[in-house]
């Protein structure tokens, strides 16, 4: 009798096992994936924090990360190079919400098989708050998708970003999950979760593939839940909880489906390579091709990215160089109208019209989408942030001076290493005059200045020792070591300072702007207009883009130029 249940339970056991491994074989079809995608957002969104280091000396906020609550009592989770037990935290919830949190424990240390850098806090206001469950990251599959939800430093906004990735890894040998789930400063903390909504890891670090994303399990929290509740900064490991196995988990086993590359054949064609002059071998750019009521004329028009192309660009169309004329420059938008003097036959252009409806509407955060690149490649991304104006910040020119004003005249004071002053100026130099504009005190050559972005040049106009002299100096970024800075596609000169945009969390290289975005069924849904940071590229929207072609039309006598 013992024999046959010992042979019943094996029996059950190899048909669970075949059953699962059947699962784990399942790939779901894009619109399944987007929705999955879609439904984790809108039932863990809430839960999803921001936490804000408060310099209450100095009256000001001194920065922030990310977090997850996971019990209706307030307990928070996050990453440990983030806090310290005892300090408090004002807690920012998506909703508008704000509360205080107190840090609880804290582990971060290297034993001989983990890299520890786990963190709780608590909310001190008695509530029932927003909390998502906890999965068990041991029932956890490669290949299966994931979502990050987080605060990234390169943003400010009330609301978090949202990124879908796949596991690569269960353990990197130092307790991380290993997901091309980007992630980027402002991360630390977040939540990672599986597509039923259960919170896997929590987000930590990355390595220089943007692919290389690096989330502490789930389960460590779980294995030190008691030892974390005490508020104690922890030096060696303290004593573990028993783990109780989650048998009630969901386990849905995906993967990232190839339909989505296949399913949009002829948005493949749409974007095309921008070279700057005859001897390019290189493109500098991607142009995308539209048409519509605006387009009296019926000549091919292009628009792409302003700040990457010259005046006199040119595209391969079926193994023929065609020259563009630039027809408007919208700086706001950073967008260039490009035309072809030629009849292109056979031209697959957007009709654009027919997406000025619906371009606001549809936008829902989770919707996959396809960026159309050179070479009949593509890229996969989702939709990871509502709406949003994106201050200029990153792309804002700097000189690097510090001034004074002396008697009506601005002079150079000091000097910041590693900006284009130190290139250009010497302390005490006379600033005579900006752009060809006379500067007699420092709020005029500021104002001068903010209008200026990455890669512009300005003229000055200086006195040195006596002697006049002219400068021309050209804006750059300056030059960063960290891991975050240094991705393969590379932020763009210009990539903030846009009224309304959007964001997806596709890795589109910097010299790959100005090309098409489409959604799954083949909608038109943007232009990438820059990458922002490694986890993010900012879309413009069918309408902005309309916009900018009529204001073309009206800039040269109500029809583009023949």
């Amino acid at each position: 009798m013992v024999l046959l249940k010992m042979m019943k339970c094996v029996f059950l056991i190899l048909i669970l096992t075949i059953l699962n491994a059947n699962a784990q074989e399942k790939v779901l079809k894009p619109h399944q994936v987007e929705k999955l995608i879609k439904d984790t957002y809108n039932k863990v969104e809430g839960a999803c924090i921001k936490l804000v280091i408060r310099d209450t000396l100095n009256d000001r906020d001194f920065g922030g990360f990310s977090g997850v609550i996971v019990s209706q009592d307030g307990l928070i989770l996050t990453a440990a190079h983030s806090v310290m037990p005892g300090i408090r935290y004002r807690v920012e919830l998506p909703n508008g919400q704000k509360a205080v949190a107190t840090a609880l424990g804290r582990m971060a240390f290297v034993t001989a098989d983990k890299k520890l850098d786990m963190a709780m806090l608590k909310i001190e206001e008695k509530a029932k708050w927003p909390f998502v469950e906890m999965g068990n990251s041991q029932l956890l599959s490669p290949g299966e998708g994931c979502v990050g939800i987080s605060y990234p430093g390169s943003f400010f906004q009330v609301m978090p970003n949202v990124r879908f990735g796949r596991i690569i890894r269960l353990d990197d040998g130092y307790g991380y999950i290993e997901s091309t789930c980007k992630m980027e400063p402002g991360d630390s903390g977040g939540a990672l979760f599986d597509l039923t909504g259960k919170v896997i890891g929590i987000r930590d670090k990355i390595n220089r593939s943007e692919n290389e994303n690096f989330d502490i399990q789930i389960n460590l929290f779980r294995k030190y839940w008691s030892a974390l509740q005490k508020p104690i900064d922890y030096k060696i490991l303290p004593d573990s909880d028993k783990i109780v196995p989650v048998t009630t988990q969901a386990i849905l086993k995906v993967r990232l489906p190839e339909e989505p590359l296949t399913s949009c054949n002829a948005a493949l064609d749409s974007a095309f390579a921008v070279y700057n002059s005859e001897k390019d071998k290189i493109p500098v750019a991607l142009a995308t091709s539209i048409t519509g009521k605006f387009n009296n004329l019926g000549k091919p028009v292009f628009v792409s990215k302003s700040s990457l192309v010259s005046n006199r660009p040119w595209i391969n169309y079926k193994d023929k160089r065609i020259s563009l004329s630039v027809c408007y420059r919208d700086r706001e938008n950073d967008v260039v109208v490009l035309q072809s003097r030629e009849s292109l036959h056979g031209l697959k252009a957007i009709h654009i019209d027919k997406y000025l409806s619906s371009d606001r509407n549809n936008l829902q955060i989770g919707r996959l989408l396809i960026s159309p690149l050179a070479n009949k490649r593509c890229k996969e991304g989702i939709v990871s942030t509502q709406i949003i104006e994106l201050p200029q910040l990153f792309s804002r020119a700097q000189l690097g001076a510090l001034l004074e004003e002396r008697d009506g005249k601005v002079f150079v004071q000091d000097i910041a290493p590693s900006y284009p002053a130190e290139k250009y100026l010497k302390i005490g130099d006379q600033i005579v005059s900006i752009n060809h504009l006379n500067v007699s005190n420092m709020e005029a050559f500021v104002s001068e200045i903010r209008k200026m972005y990455m890669s512009d040049s300005v003229a000055l106009n200086i006195i040195r020792d006596k002697t006049p002299m002219l400068v021309t100096i050209i804006f750059e970024e300056p030059k960063s070591d960290h891991v975050a800075d240094d991705y393969e596609g590379k932020r763009s000169k210009r990539s903030d300072g846009f009224k309304e945009v959007f964001v997806q969390d596709a890795a589109i290289p910097s010299v790959e702007c100005g090309g098409p975005v489409y959604d799954i069924n083949g909608a038109f849904v943007g232009v990438n207009i820059a990458r922002h940071s490694r986890t993010s590229t900012v879309i413009l929207l069918p309408s902005l883009i309309y916009k900018v072609v009529v204001e073309s039309n009206n800039k040269i006598g109500n029809k583009l130029r023949d």
